[in-house]
């Protein structure tokens, strides 16, 4: 059975995916639980070839060159001409002399245009090149060039979008309902861009056509946001499978390792709201709070990096009688609920800063707790896209990706892997960063930390980051989320962890079939440059630059090598879908994820009203945003 038979299964039968992540470079699709459990992790053989379940759902190197459109010369080495090495990819030891020297002479080359350095105002060693530079080397180049030039095109279309949409609509939204038919807009402009650039690709299109996969979340009865999003159950569900699952954690006893500690969290909470009543009353269980809490039954989010952060006064919004709320620290409590159907987590109450005297609000409270939600949504949004995105996927990534062009030959076995996944990665970074953190950039309007905050937190938030942060498994343990009987319901954990698994045999494999002892991974200088150079503990002239903390300066092991390549494929890939690709749901409709908060003199005192939200011309710049990020690399 070959790939394309497999992805087809059964005949007229329609095969759901809980949560389709495309792939980053080629808007390919990883297969969900459902469908890999239908045959390929139950151990299928291929034809022709020993059993390989990673081969039945990930996109295969000729996936990869159908969709880029590429010669095939970037994924297997041309003939060679006359007088010129026949060099395959191999380990550089297995290299003959001549092919040695043009190795060595390609990355000599390649070091000079690639190096790391400090690029203020971010914290983090990053490529020394201008948008200038970048864009002259990368339109010679045939492997970056369409994305290059893709990621140009993309963004300006969308800002053609979002001048043309101002000048026909209002400056100021005055009803819900304005803020759906922007919604729905960018929905349609987005989707129609992406199918029209892809479908006519072989692949693609045979992929979408087996799995019915549109590329808007039509697949199957997904909640409607537009319609629900005042619900609470939505609200609560966003922590597990929204725009940023990375922030919600147990609570626990008094433990210092899992979870966030009760002990730890109370120092933080009002001391004049009953806290253990409000907990019974949403889980309906009148069982003590000490005993929720053992039996795994009590959550919350934390916004430690967001305490006391700088705020930014607004530089769009001029409207009389109009003031901007400063972002807040939030936090909020979850209980689950148990019904006949199964553990459900519930929303106990909000608290609006993380002072002991901060107000607190609860589900009873009408339109103060659907403030209060913006609020916990407005900080959310900004953790997830400052912090879970742009740090710890596109700034921690971007050194691996500088120093793979420099150790890693084009004839190395793992420069031919994770090229793909670096492709449009320095585009995206040297672009767009900038514009979302400079002065009257995209965070100055669209927050209220503005981009003074935005570096502010960047930094905090970088001090703690580590490689340990690129680990799957240790963040679901740390949070203390990885039980399923106490949180059976996590979309995030449970999807993702069938894809990281995918993604950690196909390494395996890969691995295995190059490095066939542990002595041919000492023996790689390529590598061993590539990690020392990496490791912040790493020694010699190039040792150190990449500052990542908690990375092995030296690879012994096969097994290193394939944790390593695995958790680089694994943020580059799952990771950044899980918190980019949701934003085109969440981001793009302002009621359910405003990024700022207003008071207003036009609301009568105790309601809420669409006068809390941002504008026309934010909404439309949080919607050019999220495509910003979104179609970063998308294959665009």
């Amino acid at each position: 059975m070959n790939d394309r038979d497999w992805l087809k299964g059964k005949r007229g039968e329609r095969v759901k995916h809980k949560l389709p992540i495309r792939h980053e470079m080629t808007g390919m699709l990883f297969l969900s639980r459902e469908a890999m459990e239908d045959g390929a992790v139950r151990g299928q053989r291929r034809e022709g070839g020993e059993f390989s379940p990673t081969n039945m759902f990930l996109p295969t190197i000729a996936d990869y060159r159908e969709v880029s459109n590429e010669p095939s010369s970037n994924v297997e080495p041309q003939k060679p001409r006359e007088g010129q090495a026949n060099c395959i990819v191999s380990l550089p030891q297995k290299a003959s002399q001549d092919c040695l020297l043009i190795r060595e002479e390609e990355l000599k080359k390649q070091r000079e245009i690639f190096q790391l350095t400090q690029r203020p105002p971010f914290p983090m060693p990053l490529v020394n090149m201008t948008i200038l530079q970048l864009s002259a080397h990368y339109q010679k180049d045939p492997f970056e060039r369409s994305h290059f030039l893709g990621y140009v095109k993309m963004l300006l279309k969308n800002k053609a979008f979002g001048k043309k949409w101002t000048a026909e609509h209002p400056k100021e939204m005055t009803a819900f309902r304005e803020y759906e038919d922007l919604f729905r807009t960018f929905r349609s402009t987005l989707s129609s861009d992406i199918t029209g650039r892809y479908y006519g690709h072989r692949a693609f299109r045979d992929l979408a056509s087996a799995l019915k996969y549109q590329l808007v979340t039509d697949v199957e009865r997904f909640n409607d946001i537009v319609r629900d999003w005042r619900d609470d159950g939505i609200f609560a569900e966003q922590r597990l499978s929204g725009n940023n699952p990375m922030v919600l954690r147990r609570v626990t006893e008094n433990s210092t390792e899992v979870g966030l500690s009760w002990s730890e969290l109370k120092k933080t909470l009002n001391p004049n709201y009953n806290w253990e009543s409000s907990v019974m009353m949403a889980s309906e269980n009148n069982e003590p709070l000490e005993e929720a809490i053992r039996k795994g039954n009590v959550y919350a989010l934390r916004y430690e990096v967001f305490d006391d952060l700088v705020s930014f006064t607004d530089v769009v919004d001029q409207t009389p009688g109009r003031t901007l709320w400063p972002l807040k620290s939030p936090v909020a409590l979850f209980a689950i609920k148990s019904k006949k159907n199964g553990k459900r987590l519930r929303p106990v109450a909000i608290q609006l800063d993380y002072k002991p005297d901060a107000p607190v609000f609860f589900p009873s409270d009408g339109d103060y707790w659907t403030l209060a939600k913006w609020i916990v949504q407005a900080t959310d949004y900004a953790h997830g896209q400052m912090v879970e995105h742009l740090l710890k996927v596109h700034l921690l990534m971007e050194p691996f990706c500088v120093v793979l062009y420099r150790h890693l030959s084009s004839k190395h076995p793992l420069n031919q892997i994770l090229k793909y996944h670096c492709r449009g990665l320095l585009t995206t970074n040297t672009i767009g960063s900038p514009s979302l953190i400079k002065p009257d950039g995209y965070m100055d309007i669209l927050t209220a930390m503005g981009h003074k905050g935005t570096i502010q937190l960047i930094g905090r938030a970088y001090e703690k980051l580590t490689w340990k942060d690129a680990d799957f498994h240790s963040d679901m343990k740390k949070r203390g989320l990885d039980d399923k009987k106490m949180l059976p319901n996590f979309p995030y954990r449970d999807d993702c962890g069938f894809l990281l698994m995918a993604i950690e045999r196909m390494v395996q494999d890969y691995v295995n079939n190059y490095y066939r002892s542990n002595d041919a991974v000492k023996e790689d200088n390529e590598l061993q440059a590539f990690v020392n150079e990496l490791a912040i503990n790493g020694s010699g002239p190039d040792g150190g630059n990449g500052k990542i903390k908690d990375f092995p300066a030296v690879l012994n092991t096969k097994e290193e090598v394939i944790d390593v390549v695995t958790k680089m494929i694994w943020v580059l890939s799952v990771k950044h879908s899980a918190v980019n690709y949701p934003s085109g749901d969440y981001g793009a409709f302002t009621p359910i994820l405003p990024t700022k908060i207003y008071n207003d003199t036009r609301i009568p005192p105790g309601q809420t009203s669409v006068f809390n939200l941002p504008n026309i011309n934010i909404s439309v710049v949080s919607d050019f945003a999220e495509t910003f990020l979104l179609h970063e690399t998308a294959g665009c």
